[in-house]
């Protein structure tokens, strides 16, 4: 029973032909231009985190945590399959240079830019890593635990504004509050990290200035698929060749089947005469 579940699993595994392939550079121009691919994914992730982050703000702190790293993996799995399509397309790629290489014919910078490179994948991560860290930085630094901020005073307190016992304290409301550029640049560093502010709520203040003092590295999470997507593109294209290996060999054993079955037929006809 076990050796004919080993012999279906074998049966059903898809061959792997792998094919020699020219290897490009680790980082050149077409690398950094592919990166700002990876940078606009961003402006994807925030308008995700905003639209569905805040409807992941509930009580229960199971699910909450469930669901919020989930929105991370899948951010990270669509920049996972980027890289992978990306991989399998230079190696595909390298595979044409290297046959234009050895027939004699000339493989410039250019084309050599397009082909494959195992560490590839982690420049381009890295250099759309950097705006997002430089944007998370300051608001990493200049982070402080969370106190009372002033509310608006309700109507029915501007009643009493002539006496002074009361005017006086409430003269703190009256102060003008201007919006900074660091003002900006915290907001833009909680909506980077939102699954992980709701992870740590907001009335846990302080797991909330972990999570800002990490901002940088944990707005640049969702790159690391990247990298490991890029990487299965030798195996991705590996795949490729065994399916077309596999159909071939398919092809052949039906021919040699048909001659086989073509050739039992004629003794009989022969013998029939």
């Amino acid at each position: 029973m076990q050796d004919k579940e080993k012999a279906k699993k074998a049966k059903n595994k898809r061959a792997l032909v792998y094919k020699p392939y020219l290897k490009g550079n680790r980082l050149d121009g077409a690398a950094l231009k592919r990166s700002l691919r990876l940078v606009a994914y961003f402006f994807m992730f925030a308008f995700l985190f905003l639209v569905v982050g805040s409807a992941l703000q509930f009580g229960n702190s199971f699910l909450r945590v469930l669901m919020n790293v989930l929105m991370v993996l899948v951010c990270a799995a669509i920049v996972y399959m980027d890289g992978a399509r990306l991989g399998e397309t230079e190696v595909a790629y390298g595979e044409i240079a290297l046959g234009r290489k050895e027939a004699g014919k000339p493989v410039d910078e250019k084309e050599k830019e397009r082909c494959y490179h195992p560490l590839k994948g982690v420049m381009i991560a890295l250099w759309a890593a950097l705006p997002v860290f430089a944007l998370c930085l300051p608001h990493a630094l200049t982070a402080v635990k969370q106190t009372y901020a002033l509310q608006s005073l309700p109507k029915w307190v501007a009643g009493f504004g002539n006496q002074t016992e009361i005017s006086a304290p409430l003269a703190y409301y009256q102060q003008n509050i201007s919006v900074t550029s660091l003002d900006i640049l915290h907001v833009i560093g909680r909506v980077l990290t939102f699954p992980f502010v709701n992870i740590a709520t907001a009335d846990n203040k302080d797991a909330l200035l972990l999570v800002d003092r990490l901002s940088p590295l944990l707005a640049c999470l969702p790159l690391v698929g990247f990298p490991l997507g890029y990487m299965t593109g030798p195996r991705s294209r590996a795949m490729v060749h065994g399916d077309i290996s596999s159909s071939n060999k398919r092809v052949q054993r039906r021919q040699r089947k048909a001659i086989k079955a073509r050739q039992a037929r004629i003794p009989k006809k022969n013998e029939l005469i």
